[in-house]
């Protein structure tokens, strides 16, 4: 609903029809974006002298006092920020300003044509709603308090209280209302041991998951000959988020893949990219990667991506 929303954003700019309608609507589109993407209040929104708070080359917003801090945007959103971070009115440290009744009001409508209720769709809803994808994808809750600004106890528990308490759940690793809680590893397949070399301080086990994805792990002999693991064994394996490489094509590297994958959902500060990716088959994975280097690659969503790990990434679970 949140993508929905964004694009029915971008269609209520366009369909204005008079150049006062088309300024106004985009600099309340200029509005949503910050709170959609930068997770600002409101207040900080309107009161934020847009075109020197925003770097359009990097995607970096500077949120002034009280709540101070830098919030990078996605690349994703950039496009639509740079136009009309364009218009001569732009200029105006007053760009947009807005009384807050008026905003809300504006929330609502621009949603109203999905059949979204007010409640779903105002500034603050949507605010949450970011919180919600940062966690989803795997950004640490204190990051996530640090991106949306929250310091006082009273804005942490309003977060996690948000959506029936979803927060919490994602949070706490918990399955949704009225199914059974179970731990799930990240980054997990399901295979079968294919192949086992031994040597004298380490194992490799080859294991076909059962997408035929042939995946290698490096584990200690010691781990290896507890575990008695032997050929034909079904088992789980999973891959270190941080351990992996991404690259925009199959360069060849001392590490297992290349194994194409396209970007689902991605998140940058400045320092780690956390990433959503899909492989063919629809499995998911996560990754989180360093921003100085990745930021080369120019990912976006949809980005189709190669990916490369080395065996010591890969953990093996007999059990």
């Amino acid at each position: 609903m949140l993508e929905q929303l964004t694009l029915r954003w971008e269609t209520w700019e366009a369909e204005a029809t008079t150049t006062a309608k088309k300024l106004v609507r985009a600099r309340l589109h200029l509005l949503f974006l910050l709170i959609r993407y930068g997770g600002l209040r409101l207040g900080e929104a309107i009161d934020l002298p847009a075109r020197k708070a925003v770097d359009t080359v990097t995607g970096m917003v500077h949120v002034p006092a009280p709540g101070s801090r830098d919030v990078m945007l996605p690349l994703s959103c950039m496009r639509h920020i740079r136009r009309i971070l364009t218009l001569p009115e732009a200029e105006d440290p007053a760009f947009l300003h807005f009384d807050q009744g008026f905003v809300r009001k504006k929330f609502y409508a621009v949603a109203e044509g999905m059949g979204l209720a007010p409640g779903m769709a105002g500034p603050r809803a949507v605010r949450y709603a970011r919180g919600l994808e940062l966690l989803e994808l795997h950004v640490p809750f204190n990051v996530v308090q640090s991106f949306l600004g929250q310091q006082k106890p009273a804005q942490i528990t309003e977060f996690l209280d948000f959506a029936g308490g979803e927060a919490k759940r994602i949070v706490r690793g918990s399955s949704a209302p009225g199914t059974v809680q179970r731990e799930t590893k990240e980054n997990s397949f399901i295979g079968i041991i294919t192949g086992v070399k031994t040597g004298m301080r380490a194992a490799s086990v080859e294991v076909t998951t059962f997408s035929d994805l042939v995946l290698t792990a490096r584990c200690d002999v010691r781990q290896f000959l507890n575990a008695e693991i032997h050929l034909n064994q079904v088992v789980t394996v999973s891959i270190d988020p941080e351990q992996m490489v991404i690259a925009a094509d199959k360069t060849s590297l001392s590490v297992q893949g290349p194994v194409p994958a396209s970007v689902t959902a991605m998140h940058q500060d400045a320092v780690e990219t956390f990433l959503v990716l899909e492989l063919a088959d629809g499995t998911v994975l996560n990754a989180t990667q360093e921003t100085a280097f990745v930021s080369r690659l120019k990912l976006r969503q949809g980005s189709r991506v190669q990916l490369f790990f080395p065996a010591r990434a890969v953990r093996l679970d007999a059990d």
